[in-house]
């Protein structure tokens, strides 16, 4: 992440919520964090110039978030929901931990498991709203907005060695990359996903040229 707040933002959501399930998809039986998220999400209206959200946000579906989405989504739609969902589900949660504490205590411990930790901690929904606030302010506030600097300190050397920084900024080459992770694999994993990666590239640069080629050749009226 290019903004450091923003990386705050990722490190909550993706690697503090997602990866240790404390936001948990759907079961056959039971409707999950998620799940109650995305309904959210299906009824939230915003202008277009605000930003939008994939409806699957969270899931592998949903793809990976960009920093102006994950600025969208803390700012907005997150910051009503989050703090419903800990008051729907914190309860299941502690008597979950609960549970998983006895048979820890009964057989875990002996076996050298590790000792288990609530998936959803109280407050935590408090500070998430105190975090986006602070990062609306910023973002927002005509009166507090602040540079944002990178501890760049080796830039001044790269523009002695390899002229204006637009010569060899790696923006062209995440943009690529941004593109290639959302193009369609059919979740291939049984061979070279390279080789997928760029058939369906140059299919859909092809159907590109050609739409725009169709363009350029339709009759004018007199």
């Amino acid at each position: 992440m290019h903004n450091l707040l923003l990386g705050v933002a990722k490190t909550q959501w993706y690697s503090q919520w997602i990866k240790t399930n404390t936001l948990r998809a759907d079961t056959d039986k039971f409707s999950r964090e998620l799940s109650f998220i995305h309904k959210f999400m299906e009824s939230y209206e915003s202008p277009l110039w605000a930003g939008n959200l994939s409806m699957r946000v969270g899931e592998p579906a949903g793809g990976s978030l960009t920093a102006d989405e994950y600025k969208f989504a803390v700012t907005g739609p997150w910051a009503i929901i989050i703090p419903i969902v800990w008051e729907r589900f914190l309860a299941e949660s502690d008597t979950d931990y609960e549970a998983a504490k006895r048979r820890w205590t009964r057989t875990g411990k002996a076996k050298g498991e590790d000792k288990p930790s609530p998936r959803m901690v109280a407050g935590e929904d408090t500070n998430f709203l105190r975090f986006a606030t602070a990062l609306k302010i910023i973002i927002y506030g005509p009166d507090a907005i602040m540079p944002n600097h990178h501890w760049a300190v080796h830039v001044p050397d790269q523009l002695v060695d390899y002229g204006p920084v637009y010569n060899f900024w790696a923006f062209l080459t995440e943009r690529l990359n941004k593109l290639l992770k959302n193009l369609n694999s059919n979740n291939w994993t049984g061979g070279e996903l390279e080789v997928s990666m760029m058939r369906e590239f140059h299919r859909k640069a092809a159907v590109d040229s050609m739409v725009s080629h169709l363009h350029l050749n339709v009759p004018q009226d007199d």
